[in-house]
């Protein structure tokens, strides 16, 4: 991704520059051992203890130490590692062709799987800081919204981004609403973020539910938090969702 002296001050661009240069590393690591691997098979190669060890690993179907350079679960397999990876790399090749073609500008506009993020936390710092800078608001007047998009994504306004592969557990998104469901998990369609600053001496998160965002299946890393509106409105105060362990997972490893 080019840097420039305009699109070094956008905090999207910093962030996405982050992203693609760490996994641009890591692809340029797995390709060299990978490399390194087939000619210690082949003899054209003596082999070091950082072959040796990896060699091992390998066998075992275990990611290699010096590849462990993001959140996964503990019990992935390299196969799946690989497989992950792999889909996330093609997503940072997209980001950079975005930039190449139509400049940092088209960041805002892009689809983002946000489970094949290294850091998905910071994605969304970087979207707060962008509607901060951008419209001069304080960070900490801003509050997260969300539209769960059923059709053909609406036009977006200069405070919201686009995340997909979104996973529901425990419940159903309706018309913008959740419902407790006996269904393991639902796929979201394209989800909206939208920075918001409400008035002052409201709480746009009242009456509400509030999902907690993980990064993967098993729950072990929250990243942040969505309020939904339930479609049953007559108990404001229910707390079936929390019971029923209702979440949002942002990946489908675990």
């Amino acid at each position: 991704m080019k840097r420039t002296v305009e699109n070094i001050k956008d905090p999207l661009f910093r962030f996405f520059e982050r992203e693609v240069n760490a996994g641009a590393r890591l692809l340029a690591d797995v390709r060299r051992d990978m490399q390194d691997l087939l000619q210690v098979c082949d003899a054209e190669r003596k082999p070091t203890n950082h072959h040796r060890i990896m060699m091992a690993d390998l066998v075992k179907g275990i990611i290699p130490g010096t590849w462990r350079r993001y959140s996964v679960p503990a019990g992935l397999t390299v196969i799946q590692w690989i497989t992950d990876f792999s889909l996330r790399i093609k997503q940072l090749q997209t980001i950079a062709q975005a930039t190449q073609n139509g400049g940092a500008r088209e960041l805002k506009n892009l689809h983002v799987w946000l489970g094949g993020l290294f850091i998905p936390e910071a994605y969304i710092t970087a979207t707060r800081q962008y509607v901060a800078q951008a419209n001069q608001w304080s960070l900490e007047e801003l509050y997260l919204d969300v539209q769960v998009q059923a059709g053909k994504a609406a036009p977006l306004d200069d405070c919201s981004f686009m995340v997909t592969g979104l996973k529901l557990k425990g419940a159903v998104c309706k018309d913008n609403k959740l419902q407790l469901s006996t269904t393991i998990s639902t796929d979201l369609p394209l989800t909206v973020l939208r920075w918001i600053r409400p008035e002052k001496g409201s709480d746009p998160s009242k009456g509400k539910v509030t999902l907690p965002v993980y990064l993967n299946a098993t729950r072990g890393q929250l990243l942040f938090t969505l309020d939904f509106v339930a479609l049953d409105q007559s108990k404001p105060d229910d707390h079936s969702f929390y019971e029923r362990g209702v979440a949002l997972i942002s990946s489908d490893l675990g």
